[in-house]
């Protein structure tokens, strides 16, 4: 009977426990999916978008109000699952980690269950007001919240993808926008391998044909005073 009631007890407190889990990856925010456009390349789209994030988090970084401690917004919609909100996160990190800045990218359950409540609006004053900000802001810590949006993926006018992505910067402690930029990312040109020809200065290349033209030119003499019969 013991054991009986033992193994209960185990089966139960597994099913609790795998509920538990279940529950908390329920709770995990995740971003809505971008919809890319079925004549565009998605391999280009993050490689364009990878461009765009380049020129804004350097321009963010370097505004004068822009304080030292942030925290990332993930991103409200986004591909893969959240690739541009990671690779948004990485290049405040790398680059703002080089000039003192303090990063906050990682997510807990209170900043999940707070992602969970927003009802994402198209504005971001139709998402968050100022005490929401602040509620970010004191879990993370941060003076000033980042919030990117990718606001549309195209194909030019060269068929290449078009990435157009935006950053806000929200102070914490009043809600005010204190920086916000936009850029559109192309994907860029890979770059031509040099020809080694290209790369000879043209006076030694006529020298080195003449050189060769004497060489092939002797080489011909010898075969053919050895062909003659004795």
């Amino acid at each position: 009977m013991k054991r009986i009631t033992t193994h209960f007890i185990l089966a139960a407190v597994l099913a609790c426990t795998g509920l538990e889990s279940a529950s908390a990856q329920s709770r995990q925010y995740k971003p809505r999916d971008l919809a890319i456009p079925a004549d565009v390349d998605s391999e280009g789209v993050k490689d364009a978008g990878n461009t765009a994030i380049e020129k804004l988090v350097p321009e963010a970084l370097t505004a004068a109000a822009v304080p030292k401690k942030l925290a990332i917004l993930p991103l409200k919609q986004d591909i893969d699952g959240g690739y541009f909100t990671t690779q948004l996160g990485n290049a405040f990190v790398q680059i703002g980690g080089r000039s003192g800045f303090e990063i906050y990218t990682r997510d807990n359950s209170q900043w999940d269950a707070l992602l969970q409540e927003i009802q994402w609006g198209d504005q971001f004053g139709d998402t968050m007001d100022a005490a929401t900000i602040q509620k970010f802001g004191r879990i993370q810590g941060a003076q000033a919240l980042v919030v990117g949006k990718v606001h549309s993926i195209s194909k030019g006018e060269d068929g290449k993808p078009v990435v157009r992505l935006g950053i806000q910067i929200f102070e914490v402690e009043t809600g005010r926008q204190l920086w916000g930029g936009e850029a559109k990312g192309i994907l860029p040109e890979k770059p031509a391998t040099p020809s080694v020809v290209a790369q000879i200065p043209g006076g030694w290349l006529t020298l080195g044909g003449a050189a060769a033209l004497v060489i092939l030119l002797l080489l011909l003499s010898t075969i053919a005073k050895k062909s003659r019969p004795r």
